[in-house]
C-alpha cells in the first residue's frame, strides 16, 4: 500500500511539474512574438532601404542584418527544449523562419541582383521578374504567416488566454 502511495504520488508529481502553466504560456507566446516581430521590422528595414534606393552596400547590409537575425533566431529556438508535449508552436515558429529565411536567400537575393544591374542596362524582363518576385513574395509570406498564426491561436486556446494586437 504504502508503495502504491508512493508511486501514486510521484507520478502526480512528476506531471504536475511537467505540466506548462497559462502564465508560462503567455510568456511564452510573447517571447516569440517579440522575436516574430523583431524579424519582420528587419525585413521591413531592408525594403525601406531598397525602396528608398540607399545605395548598394546599405541595401546589402539590411539585407545580411535581416537573414543574420532570421539565423540566429532560428538556431535559438531549434535548440531550445519542448514547452510542451506537443511543441506545435516552437515548430511553427521555427518553420515560419526556415521559410521566410528561403524566401531572403530565393527570391529576395534575385531582387538585389537585378538591383545591382546599371539602370541603363535593365530591361523589360528586369521589371518584370522585379513584379513577379514581389508578388511570389508576398504569396508565400502571406500563406506562411496564416499558418504560424493558426498554431499561435491553437496555441492560446490550449492554455485559455486570449491574443490581443
Amino acid at each position: 500500500m504504502k508503495k502504491l502511495l508512493i508511486l501514486l504520488f510521484s507520478i502526480i508529481l512528476a506531471t504536475g511539474l511537467s505540466a506548462q502553466t497559462k502564465d508560462q504560456a503567455i510568456g511564452f507566446n510573447d517571447k516569440i512574438v517579440a522575436d516574430q516581430k523583431k524579424m519582420l521590422i528587419l525585413e521591413d528595414h531592408f525594403i525601406t532601404s531598397i525602396i528608398n534606393d540607399m545605395g548598394g552596400d546599405t541595401i546589402q547590409l539590411e539585407y545580411e542584418i535581416y537573414c543574420d537575425f532570421m539565423q540566429y533566431t532560428l538556431d535559438k529556438y531549434s535548440k531550445m527544449k519542448k514547452f510542451d508535449k506537443k511543441d506545435t508552436f516552437r515548430k511553427a515558429l521555427i518553420e515560419l523562419l526556415t521559410n521566410f529565411l528561403q524566401v531572403a536567400k530565393t527570391e529576395y537575393k534575385e531582387m538585389l541582383d537585378i538591383y545591382a544591374i546599371p539602370t541603363d542596362k535593365l530591361t523589360d524582363e528586369h521589371y518584370n521578374r522585379w513584379t513577379e518576385l514581389s508578388n511570389i513574395i508576398d504569396k508565400k509570406e502571406n500563406t506562411y504567416n496564416e499558418s504560424f498564426l493558426d498554431a499561435q491561436k491553437a496555441f492560446a486556446s490550449e492554455y485559455s488566454f486570449s491574443l490581443v494586437d
